[in-house]
């Protein structure tokens, strides 16, 4: 709305007149409330906040602005992890140093090591430390993140072939041997099948790099095929675990085929549906349509090439094959009628009844060897996503907080007197005083408010965690498992992101934009496709000689 026009009186019209009531004179008018008359309210609102941005302190917050300070301190300060609190406390003070001595020793001008976030500072930490916006949250990329973890990387991504196998691992054996340049006569058919010539080829290979001649390709001597000679196609095989809602040891066996042409890099999972109740057909069909058009949105694009040159990156999974077998069901038989709606499919059982367009994709990334990033401890979930973990709410009550803390470690060990029976292993009833203790201060509410309260239990129990503490705790009953109090009582003090493994509205190529969406709901992010970039620019190079740079992006 524009201003009024202001009326200008008459000089005249200011002198006392006899017998007439006089206004009084109007107050001189404020800075602030000239300069809002003068550019608009909404951008002096907007300098004001960013003046307030600038200049932060010890104690102040909690705020969402001091958490994605801490978040920025922890990528470059070089000291301890600070907690995402949303609080300046002392560490953010200590962090905040950390970094302003770095930049004094840089000769970075404007600088004063006063453990304020002000000025130079600020700037600096904002283009050191940028914050982003991923699926609907503000955090920092430390990395590009490590999806794809074999349990024991001494033993490689190979299938251990000998004289007999047939596949695509031995055709990959195969491709390699021929261009490894160490084995003399006839290049070997391409047939996958790993019959005398084939043994022959190894045992000649094997000798020239030194390794047993055993004509067993084991993880030794695949690690040497790797940089040996380059292949088109071939088998990627390797256990993964992960540690998720405080259960340990969840995860399975990645199994996957690749086959790379002068346009594209395809990723192939064959599995066996295996059909424990009727009418599953049209599902299984629309799994397998929802995994290709939801996956297969990424290139990879070659960076060290000025024209960009890009291949696309083609995920699909078809039936039957080796690789994973999947019973499927319509509903889960063990729950009564009225809660089958809740059945909930893993990465072995699928059910129909479940209307998330996102389960087949999101598991489909645990058959290819691809971590949670829900419900996972800080260690775990920086390493898994490359991120900060988000600041979410930090607003509460410094002394509920301390409370809180001291009333988790009352109910440690566990405090509940239960009645016989007692269950072998993960009785529903072990922890339910704990988890009415956590879950009614903090529902399940992940954030600062919730790893403040984790800091103040550390520091009133030398340094302990309190989500160990109580895994340990549900642990010395037998609770390893999913179990309800279980997972009431750990989720607050996990992590979690919004973008693992599939929804058609989130993914941003279909136009979500990578909105943020509810738990399992995750539209796929560029790092949960590097690990077949990297595959890429392996071959790329073994084929060319040329160390170029590969990255993901969308079509």
């Amino acid at each position: 709305m524009a201003d009024r026009p202001r009326r200008v009186q008459d000089a005249r019209a200011t002198k006392p007149v006899a017998g007439r009531h006089q206004p009084a004179p109007a107050p001189p008018e404020h800075e602030l409330a000239r300069l809002q008359r003068q550019v608009g309210n909404r951008v002096v609102a907007d300098f004001v906040t960013s003046l307030a941005v600038q200049r932060l302190k010890e104690g102040d917050g909690p705020s969402h602005d001091v958490g994605v300070i801490q978040q920025q301190l922890n990528l470059v300060s070089g000291v301890a992890r600070l907690a995402i609190t949303g609080r300046f406390d002392p560490e953010t003070t200590a962090a905040a140093k950390a970094f302003q001595r770095k930049l004094i020793a840089e000769k970075v001008a404007g600088v004063v090591e006063d453990g304020i976030v002000d000025g130079v500072t600020h700037a600096q930490l904002k283009s050191r430390a940028p914050s982003v916006t991923i699926s609907g949250t503000d955090t920092v990329v430390v990395g590009p993140g490590n999806t794809q973890v074999p349990l024991n990387p001494a033993l490689g991504t190979h299938k251990q072939l000998q004289a007999g196998a047939k596949g695509v691992a031995v055709k990959e054996l195969q491709d390699r041997l021929n261009h490894s340049g160490a084995t003399t006569g006839k290049k070997l058919v391409i047939d996958g099948i790993f019959g005398t010539k084939t043994d022959a080829a190894l045992k000649e290979f094997q000798t020239s790099v030194k390794v047993a001649a055993n004509g067993v390709a084991d993880p030794g001597t695949w690690a040497k095929l790797e940089t040996a000679g380059a292949a088109g196609q071939g088998h990627v095989e390797f256990d993964w675990r992960e540690e998720v809602e405080g259960v340990k040891n969840v995860g399975l066996r990645a199994a996957y085929d690749w086959k790379l042409s002068k346009t594209a890099l395809s990723i192939s999972v064959g599995i066996t549906f295996t059909k424990k109740q009727a009418g599953v057909d049209a599902k299984i069909s629309q799994w397998l349509s929802d995994i290709k058009e939801i996956w297969s949105t990424f290139k990879a694009v070659n960076h060290s090439d000025p024209k960009k040159k890009s291949m696309n990156l083609d995920f699909k999974a078809v039936r039957g094959g080796g690789d994973h077998a999947v019973d499927v069901f319509r509903f889960d038989p063990a729950l009564p009628k009225k809660q089958r709606g809740d059945s909930r499919s893993n990465s072995g059982t699928w059910y129909t009844i479940d209307p998330r367009r996102s389960m087949a994709p999101h598991e489909f990334g645990h058959l290819i060897g691809l971590a949670d990033e829900y419900n996972r401890t800080e260690d775990h979930y920086v390493a898994t996503t490359g991120e900060e973990p988000d600041v979410a709410d930090p607003a509460g009550v410094a002394a509920d907080g301390t409370k809180l803390a001291t009333n988790i470690k009352a109910n440690l060990p566990l405090t509940d007197v239960l009645a016989a029976p007692i269950a072998a292993s993960d009785d529903k009833r072990w922890g339910a005083k704990l988890a009415a203790v956590v879950n009614g201060a903090l529902g399940e509410k992940q954030g600062g408010f919730s790893r403040f309260v984790a800091q103040q239990y550390a520091k009133a129990n030398a340094g302990a965690s309190v989500y160990n503490d109580i895994q340990a705790a549900f642990n010395a009953k037998a609770v390893t498992g999913f179990q309800e109090n279980f997972r009431l009582a750990v989720t607050p003090f996990l992590y979690s992101n919004k973008s693992l493994m599939g929804t058609m509205e989130t993914t941003p190529a279909k136009g979500g934009g990578g909105l943020k969406a509810a738990d399992h709901e995750h539209p796929i992010e560029p790092r949960h496709v590097q690990p077949y970039v990297n595959l890429l620019a392996r071959e790329w190079t073994l084929q060319t000689g040329a160390a170029d740079v590969w990255k993901p992006e969308r079509r």
